[in-house]
């Protein structure tokens, strides 16, 4: 290989190790776990992290645990991989004319749900594009479907022992509450806010996930509460639709 020498390709495979192992686990790694899964002293695997980090390659949860960060998934985008991105659009636009609403495909952000992709309506009036802007985990509809797949120990520790800032009486005011309404939002396998975020909005999401398993973003659709609120279990089901929809799309480019 020219142009590249041993110890760079050295720095390259250590660093190609690193996010296989993080990606490979289902709820991150702690140090301690990562310098088992490579055979590493702790001090080192530590050192070997914390750059990572700091430039947004990886994240580390209130937990202590590290997991593939934003930054990644938006190289990884650039790169070539993407098949959420690029499958996506048709699948939002089809539930954009089923539900006559805005449709949003987000992603979690720590305690924060970043909506990465916006399909607009018909409507006059309709939810803001939140495209590349963020909104609490708790109280909206798409943080409740991220996080199907968290312990509830990992939940109480991202969310903390402190009462949440809430922006309506609807939304819950602690980790507990917030539990009660993710385990229920998980036997239907959608979730469905009533004024949580916004006294006047409505939504309702459904976890994407992609060929492991493993929940990538979710799928949104939020409106007036006016116009949505009577349709909003409807709307719930062609969420989770919707949804699945993607999700095999994704698993089955992944297959080829």
């Amino acid at each position: 290989m020219h142009g590249m020498s041993e110890g760079a390709r050295s720095t390259a495979a250590r660093l190609l190790a690193a996010l296989e192992a993080i990606s490979n686990s289902r709820d991150g790694l702690t140090v301690a776990e990562f310098a088992r899964a490579l055979g590493r002293d702790k001090s080192i695997a530590s050192r070997q992290l914390r750059p990572l980090v700091d430039l947004g390659v990886l994240e580390r949860g209130p937990d202590g645990r590290h997991r593939l960060g934003w930054r990644l998934f938006t190289l990884a985008a650039r790169a070539g991989d993407q098949r959420l991105l690029l499958l996506a659009p048709p699948v939002m636009r089809r539930l954009s004319d089923l539900s006559g609403e805005r449709v949003h495909l987000s992603v979690l952000h720590g305690r924060e749900v970043l909506t990465i992709l916006s399909e607009s309506s018909r409507q006059m009036i309709e939810a803001v594009d939140w495209v590349g802007r963020t909104a609490p985990v708790h109280c909206t509809s798409s943080g409740r479907v991220l996080l199907f797949d968290h312990r509830d120990d990992d939940v109480r520790c991202l969310l903390g022992d402190e009462r949440l800032a809430v922006r309506s009486s609807a939304a819950p005011a602690t980790a507990e509450d917030f539990l009660r309404r993710l385990c229920e939002a998980r036997k239907l396998g959608y979730a469905l806010v009533d004024g949580e975020f916004d006294v006047d909005l409505v939504a309702a999401a459904a976890p994407v996930r992609d060929f492991s398993g493993r929940i990538v973003a979710s799928i949104n659709v939020s409106a007036p509460a006016y116009r949505l609120k009577e349709r909003l279990w409807h709307t719930g089901r062609q969420v989770a639709s919707a949804a699945a929809h993607l999700s095999k799309a994704i698993s089955s480019q992944a297959d080829h």
